[in-house]
């Protein structure tokens, strides 16, 4: 889960914080305020139902959800087996669909100093005050070290049939005494005892190689990297060739961008706009390189390996529907998040619109004859898509032929509604047809043999204690729309193979810490208990009813 988009909000947005709002005899400030005001007007309206339900949220002390949030509820419930009985007819009748959740390492695994780990520029990070809310850090996390066949086997009982999970590079080639990395036996033999149990399991393990934890002593801004990168790739190939489904990097616009432009990520490098494209460049360059020395050492023999790359999106709508040019916008903004990391995958290079854009002269890098050649279809099998919610793009009224990265962005309309149900109003608020539309575009532009949403998922509106978060329906809700629009974009032709919910179980959600729970299991982080949520129930449910229209 990135934690934050890698765009910046618009300034003309609500302030979320404090902000007047006017609705017949009511007039109120402060979130908590807001609801009430609403429920006061919808009771003169005789809509006692919402009101009430907006009174209740006000009581849980949440302070985010707006009347969308209640509406939107209600909507879904409404329609909601109508929904599952279309995601059950599309994507249940596909016995090889994966349905999966996911983990990353320093997220979950804790056990930060023990049996050989050395440091990641994330226990550095974590470690500085100040840098994550807090001061949180993945020392202990969720103990998935230590804990790991007890959650698995929640996995197992929830009816999912893939992991995603990665390694952690410092965990299995730690930095040695002499300066130099070695293979760590006990870090090797855990992730082993996962692939193991798996396999018991029959669950298929998605194993991301690299999801931001890189080792203390490198640097995406150093051209050195690369090189490490690939023998890292070059020894977990050897080391776990039970490992069929492999994710070279998660999110690179996220690590890049908040890690060396923003400084808000590890390893809180401000570098401006050059820092994410010198990160960015070494990204796909440590990609490509590692492919080719699979496809010459390893293909072959495994002709059953796919690899692929994820990056993320939450798809833009047109601010106005009817406006050519907003729907322009979208697409030059879809070019501009998407297309700097899977063009060069796909096509060898980056989008013209960035190679032309004067705001890049001098700031994005050039790709050589050779790297062209060796980027170009440096994948097998998959394109990974994580996406959580949506945003408006527009025109600022120039030419976008001209001048492409002339879009502008904002989670509010002109009015100042959202554009989705607000759950971080930072950056995600849910829209289920954006998954949709991305999945349609990502297709029209790409034809990947397939595509798997490698992520996708909501935290709680804000009271993140137990007796609120466990029965979930708002996430229920969630998923239920956006599976909805997976199969309708299935049902065009779109060929999504898999689905990966994040999270398994709540976790440290990186400069967030312990603030935000996405996870079908709830995690108490002092006695780290798990509790399944009523969403994971869901799932479990809806693939009990799959199953028995796949027998019948």
């Amino acid at each position: 889960m990135r934690g934050e988009t890698w765009f910046q909000e618009d300034s003309s947005s609500e302030d979320s914080a404090m902000v007047t709002h006017k609705l017949p005899g009511v007039e109120a400030k402060t979130r908590c305020g807001r609801r009430m005001a609403i429920a006061l007007a919808l009771s003169t309206i005789a809509l006692g139902a919402l009101a009430a339900g907006l009174l209740k949220l006000c009581r849980h002390g949440t302070g985010q959800a707006l009347l969308s949030d209640i509406v939107e509820r209600d909507e879904d419930w409404a329609n909601k087996a109508q929904e599952e009985e279309h995601i059950i007819k599309s994507l249940g009748s596909e016995p090889s669909f994966l349905w999966g959740a996911a983990t990353a390492a320093y997220q979950v695994e804790g056990a930060a100093n023990e049996d050989g780990r050395t440091s990641s520029i994330w226990d550095d990070f974590a470690h500085t005050p100040g840098k994550v809310f807090q001061n949180g850090n993945g020392d202990v996390a969720c103990d998935f070290y230590h804990r790991y066949e007890d959650d698995l086997k929640l996995l197992e009982s929830y009816g999912l049939n893939t992991f995603r999970f990665s390694i952690s590079w410092t965990r299995v080639l730690p930095m040695g005494t002499d300066g130099k990395r070695f293979p760590n036996q006990k870090g090797i033999d855990f992730y082993k005892n996962v692939l193991r149990s798996l396999k018991e399991k029959r669950i298929t393990p998605m194993v991301t190689m690299f999801h931001w934890d890189l080792p203390s002593d490198l640097s995406w801004l150093d051209r050195k990297v690369i090189d490490e990168f690939v023998d890292y790739a070059d020894f977990l190939w050897t080391t776990f060739p039970e490992v069929d489904l492999w994710i070279t990097f998660n999110e690179p616009a996220t690590f890049c961008f908040m890690g060396y432009d923003l400084g808000t990520h590890a390893p809180g490098v401000r570098n401006s706009r050059q820092g994410l494209y010198t990160c960015g460049h070494h990204v796909l360059l440590a990609h490509a390189k590692a492919f080719a020395l699979f496809d010459a050492k390893y293909r072959e023999k495994r002709p059953r390996t796919q690899i692929g790359m994820t990056t993320p999106m939450d798809f833009p709508m047109p601010r106005d529907e009817n406006s050519k040019a907003d729907q322009e916008a979208v697409n030059y903004m879809s070019i501009w998040e998407v297309g700097h990391w899977m063009d060069p995958i796909f096509f060898g290079d980056y989008p013209k619109e960035l190679r032309d854009s004067e705001s890049l002269k001098g700031i994005l890098p050039k790709f050589s004859s050779q790297e062209k050649a060796m980027l170009k279809g440096s994948y097998i099998g998959f394109y990974g898509m994580n996406t959580y919610g949506s945003k408006y793009a527009w025109s600022d009224g120039s030419n976008l032929a001209k001048h492409p990265s002339h879009f502008k962005f904002s989670y509010y309309d002109k009015l100042g509604s959202p554009v989705g149900t607000p759950f971080i109003r930072d950056w995600l608020f849910a829209r289920p047809a954006e998954i949709y539309h991305q999945l349609k575009w990502v297709n029209d532009r790409y034809r990947p043999e397939s595509i798997i949403i490698t992520e996708n998922g909501v935290p709680d509106h804000g009271d993140t204690s137990a007796k609120w978060t466990v029965d979930d329906p708002w996430r229920i809700s969630y998923y239920r729309g956006y599976l909805s629009n997976v199969a309708r974009a299935k049902d065009e032709g779109v060929p999504v193979k898999g689905y990966v919910a994040w999270a398994l179980m709540d976790n440290f959600e990186w400069a967030d810490g312990y603030k935000r729970r996405f996870g079908l299991t709830y995690v108490d982080f002092k006695s780290l208990k798990r509790t399944p949520k009523t969403s994971a129930k869901w799932f479990k449910h809806l693939f009990a009813r799959m199953r028995n229209t796949l027998s019948a």
